[in-house]
C-alpha cells in the first residue's frame, strides 16, 4: 500500500497576520509591529547617520512610511527586510539632506 504524502504545508510567518490586519485597519496590529521591529530600525539609522537625534526622527519617520505604504507590502520579503529597506532610504536621504 502506497504512502499517502500530505501536503508541503508553508510555514506563515507571523508578521503576515499582523500585515494582513494592519491593512485591515486594525491600528493595534501595526502597534505590535512597531514594537517588534523598532529597535532594529533604530539601530540601522544609527548606524547610517551615527546620530541618535537623527535615528529616533528616522525611527518615526520610517514607521510613518511604511503605515502609509502598507498597501504596496507584497510579501516577497519578510516584513522586517521590507521596512529595514525603508529605513536605509530614509536614512541616506537625511545624510543627503546634511
Amino acid at each position: 500500500m502506497p504512502a499517502i504524502q500530505s501536503p508541503v504545508t508553508e510555514e506563515v510567518h507571523p508578521d503576515v497576520a499582523l500585515v494582513e490586519r494592519a491593512k485591515a485597519g486594525d491600528a493595534t496590529a501595526f502597534e505590535q509591529l512597531v514594537r517588534q521591529y523598532e529597535r532594529q530600525i533604530f539601530r540601522v539609522a544609527q548606524h547610517i547617520t551615527q546620530n541618535r537625534e537623527d535615528a529616533e526622527d528616522i525611527t518615526q519617520d520610517a514607521f510613518l512610511k511604511a503605515y502609509e505604504k502598507l498597501d504596496q507590502f507584497q510579501g516577497n520579503s519578510k516584513f522586517s527586510t521590507w521596512l529595514v529597506r525603508i529605513s536605509v532610504s530614509v536614512s541616506l536621504m537625511r545624510l543627503r539632506r546634511r
